[in-house]
């Protein structure tokens, strides 16, 4: 019996949670319309009550009759009370008691509903505006950093600057330069392959461009370096690139691009192959 007891109160509960939950993904509207059903569907058991010569509600001491004076005040002990205003001008007897503790916690649900509501759209909309500030600050830094690697790329296939710099030096700077650039490159993979948000078709084609122009002097760096040059470090770069750049082409990724782009996408997967 305790068994059976228990089970019946936990279904209880779980049709309470799934009423509730219900109630939540409602429309304002609906909750406005299921609100007022409520409020007058109650004042009407009110009146009715005064109707058939039993009055459920007191002003004054005095039965509320079943007039339309009586009605007119069915109705607003009826608003009073799912507001959880109560005044206390008018109360309730007998029967009726019971109908406004009913209703007063139904108002309170409903409203509660709708300021729950209210409140978790204010914050989703201050979610996204947030993730949209970070996004686009990621983007920012993305650009950035893809900018000052080519600039350090260039720099370095500069005769000049090949021939004085020395080769640990150079070894330095093009470890330090792989390093930023696989970061950044698996940034923009996180963008083709799972995106949360997808930046507009000329922030992607300016993006991938850069990259390729990263993947296309960094490949000829890589070739015109001496063996010795080419560190660990430097390897372990030039091999995450190769297997991120490898997999960026326009009929790899899962979302469906403009032909500009799977373009660059698939000159990317060409340069990748030129790092080997």
């Amino acid at each position: 019996m305790t068994f059976a007891r228990g089970a019946d109160s936990s279904r209880a509960l779980r049709g309470a949670r799934a009423f509730v939950h219900l109630l939540g993904d409602a429309s304002y509207r609906r909750l406005l319309l299921l609100w007022l059903s409520v409020v007058f569907g109650s004042a009407l058991l009110y009146f009715l009550g005064a109707v058939l010569g039993q009055p459920g509600l007191r002003e004054q001491g005095s039965p509320v009759g079943g007039g339309f004076d009586g009605a007119l005040t069915a109705i607003y002990f009826s608003f009073v009370t799912a507001t959880s205003i109560g005044f206390g001008d008018v109360v309730p007897v007998g029967p009726m008691r019971l109908v406004a503790v009913l209703e007063g916690a139904a108002g309170l649900l409903v409203f509660g509903i709708v300021v729950s509501k209210l409140v978790s759209g204010r914050q989703e909309l201050l979610t996204e505006q947030i993730h949209r500030t970070t996004f686009e600050e990621r983007l920012g830094r993305l650009r950035t950093n893809l900018h000052l690697v080519l600039s350090e790329l260039q720099a370095m296939g500069l005769e000049d600057a090949w021939r004085a710099s020395n080769h640990e030096q150079l070894t330095r700077r093009m470890e330090s330069a792989a390093m930023v650039f696989s970061g950044e490159l698996h940034a923009i993979h996180d963008l083709l392959y799972r995106p949360d948000q997808v930046p507009d078709e000329i922030e992607m084609e300016a993006l991938l461009a850069n990259l390729a122009a990263c993947m296309r002097e960094m490949s000829d760096l890589v070739h015109r370096s001496p063996e010795n040059m080419q560190g660990f470090t430097l390897r372990a770069s030039l091999t995450t690139i190769r297997r991120q750049a490898g997999e960026i082409c326009g009929n790899c990724v899962p979302r469906e691009y403009a032909p500009e782009l799977k373009t660059w996408m698939d000159q990317i997967q060409d340069l990748s192959h030129r790092l080997g």
